[in-house]
Parts: structure tokens; sequence; C-alpha cells
């Protein structure tokens, strides 16, 4: 476990929150794969990127608390999220949808400028 620990120490949290968004974001592009033609290298290749994700997330924790780091990483999810929906699925979104994303996303930065 030091080996772990040592190498993750030396990346700053920022540079670890987005390795884990990205790996959340590719879970959920292969999941999405897999949802359109369930082959199970997509279920399984998905579960792995998952499995990633808190690979690079749990260190973080050793350096700054839950509450920003979950912030952080949600609000990198999210942009990921929306970047992959529309570019990538081209899904759209309704004017509401819309303002309860901008919503949620200026919640998150309250509840991290609020501590």
């Amino acid at each position: 476990m030091d080996w772990f620990l040592n190498i993750f120490s030396k990346f700053p949290v920022w540079t670890l929150l987005c390795f884990a968004a990205i790996s959340v974001v590719t879970g959920d592009v292969l999941a999405k794969y897999w949802s359109t033609n369930t082959k199970p290298v997509f279920y399984f290749a998905a579960l792995t990127a998952y499995a990633f994700s808190g690979f690079f997330y749990i260190p973080t924790l050793l350096r700054e608390g839950l509450v920003v780091t979950s912030i952080i990483w949600s609000i990198l999810s999210i942009v990921g999220f929306l970047v992959v929906g529309i570019l990538i699925f081209k899904e759209t979104l309704t004017p509401l949808q819309i303002v309860g994303i901008i919503l949620g996303i200026i919640a998150l930065i309250i509840l991290k400028l609020g501590e």
C-alpha cells in the first residue's frame, strides 16, 4: 500500500480528480455502448473504467476533505457527461433540463464556496 500512496502523493489533487472524472465519463460512454448492443466487452470495460475512477479518487481524500473532493469531482464529471452526451451521442436537452443542470452546478459551487 505504501508504494500506492507514494506514487499518488506526487500528483496534485486536481490532477487526480481530473483522472477520476475522465475515468467515470469513460465508464459511462462504454456503458452507453453496451446498452445499445449488449456486447460483454463494453460491460466489463465500463466496470474497469469505473474502478479506475475510484483508484484515482480515493487518494485525494488523504489531502482534501470528502465534501471538497466530491464537489469538484461532481462538477468535472457533469461537464464531461454533458460534452459526451451532446457531442458523441447527439442527445438533446429541453430548456428546463438545461436550467436544472445550471442550477445544479451553481449549487455545487455554492457548497464549495460556503466551506
